[in-house]
């Protein structure tokens, strides 16, 4: 009995352990712990690592739009004239209203001070002797001495000045342009003034307005004097996307201009561009070639150009108005472009062109930017100034 004992113990105690080793391995491999296995733990984290990386492409692929479905844009904010005229309506009747502080009537001294500020705000003497001269006979003695009153006769007179020389054919320039019919006859513009008035800016300003209108358009580097003016000309043609005429080589303007026009017409060209050189307005021989230049054009199309147009510099003040009435005189001006209006104080002188030449204002120029060339409205324009 006892070795039967002894041998049941032993036989026992090898199955306990049997099954405590049984229990032990299934234990480890069905129930392991990756927390606690350093073998098995970088790879589990690689393995979340490349699932999180694919949810999140996943979900940018998802929430991404196409391109082809992405609209862009161009938001263009207009400058307001009135803030572009600041300065200009400060100079005129802010100036007055500073000294008449307190003051509820104008007296006599204050009149004389009204005519002070309009002769120095860069009119011309004829047109402060019009614009008085309507105070006095369009206001009656008590009138004459309130501020208001005053200020709307002035206006007035600003606009029967303006209106003086809108005619059919003396309109601003977008309407100009809605006249030109795609398709049919060239037309030619020629645009002249003076170094540094901004007459390559406003070229490339006007034929970006032109091609928004569907026209198609030539520019011809027709500054042949100036070293780099066709590249600056060819920089606002690039960014209005149109045509440039720019031989090499070729240094007589007028010979240019000749070659625009030719190509303009077999090109089928809605509207040639001419630049032409800047010079002083004192200057007889550079002026003899602006004449030239229009008699070559008239060779190729005898009733062109249909526009001539002068490019001023506003800052210019009574100056812009002598450049204006020399090359009137010699090229018979058909209108006048207007810079740099925005930020200075002498935008009266637009008042001045129209009542002394006769000379319509076809556009202004309030910015840098390709549309901040804008067409004249006269009664836009004496709200913003008055």
């Amino acid at each position: 009995m006892g070795d039967i004992s002894q041998y049941m113990l032993i036989a026992g105690t090898i199955i306990v352990g049997l099954f405590s080793t049984v229990v032990y391995y299934v234990a480890r491999y069905s129930f392991k712990s990756h927390d606690k296995d350093p073998e098995v733990l970088p790879s589990l984290k690689e393995e979340k690592l490349v699932e999180a990386k694919v949810k999140v492409e996943e979900i940018t692929k998802t929430e991404e739009p196409k391109k082809s479905e992405v609209v862009q844009e161009k938001v263009t904010v207009k400058k307001d004239l009135k803030d572009a005229l600041a300065n200009t309506k400060a100079n005129i009747f802010g100036r007055l209203k500073d000294s008449l502080v307190g003051k509820s009537t104008l007296s006599d001294d204050d009149m004389e001070y009204l005519e002070e500020v309009l002769y120095t705000s860069d009119m011309g003497p004829k047109t402060v002797q019009r614009l008085m001269g309507a105070v006095g006979t369009k206001l009656g003695s008590s009138e004459k001495k309130q501020l208001t009153s005053v200020q709307t006769a002035i206006k007035d007179e600003m606009s029967t000045i303006f209106s003086d020389v809108q005619n059919e054919g003396d309109i601003n320039l977008e309407s100009s342009l809605d006249l030109i019919k795609a398709g049919e006859s060239t037309k030619i513009w020629m645009i002249v003034g003076v170094n540094g008035a901004g007459k390559t800016t406003s070229i490339g300003k006007l034929a970006n307005l032109a091609a928004l209108k569907g026209l198609k358009v030539l520019v011809a580097a027709g500054d042949t004097f100036r070293a780099a003016a066709g590249e600056q000309l060819k920089a606002w043609t690039d960014r209005a996307q149109v045509e440039i005429f720019f031989p090499e080589k070729v240094t007589d303007p007028s010979a240019v201009a000749y070659d625009a026009c030719q190509k303009g017409v077999s090109g089928q060209f809605d509207l040639v561009i001419i630049d032409t050189a800047g010079r002083l307005h004192t200057q007889d021989n550079l002026m003899e070639e602006l004449k030239k230049m229009q008699r070559v054009i008239k060779k190729v199309i005898p009733e062109a150009p249909d526009q001539t147009l002068i490019v001023l510099d506003a800052n210019s003040g009574q100056n812009a108005l002598m450049q204006a009435r020399n090359f009137h005189e010699a090229l018979n001006l058909s209108g006048a472009i207007l810079t740099k209006l925005d930020g200075t104080a002498k935008g009266g002188v637009a008042v001045g062109l129209a009542c002394e030449l006769s000379l319509p204002i076809r556009a202004i120029g309030v910015g840098e930017g390709i549309e901040d060339l804008r067409p004249f409205e006269s009664s836009e324009f004496v709200n913003s100034i008055i």
